[in-house]
């Protein structure tokens, strides 16, 4: 019995998510929750999660198709 697997390439689109997502997954992390635990729970890779608090650190968090999200300072 032959058994013929046509081989094709799948695209997966690219996960866009709010600034809003972004910004309570980071505040968890600034709380204390390790990334890998924040990551797992919300269904995240680790490495998009450690680059969101890395960019909120220097105010350049953005959202999805959105410009640079900067807190407001007063």
């Amino acid at each position: 019995m032959d058994v013929t697997i046509e081989s094709k390439t799948m695209n997966i689109p690219k996960q866009e998510y709010t600034a809003g997502f972004k910004e309570l997954a980071v505040k968890r992390v600034k709380e204390g929750q390790s990334i890998g635990a924040v990551a797992r729970e919300l269904g995240l890779v680790g490495r998009n999660l450690r680059n969101w608090v890395k960019a909120a650190a220097v105010g350049k968090l953005n959202g999805a198709g959105a410009k640079v999200v900067q807190r407001f300072r007063h």
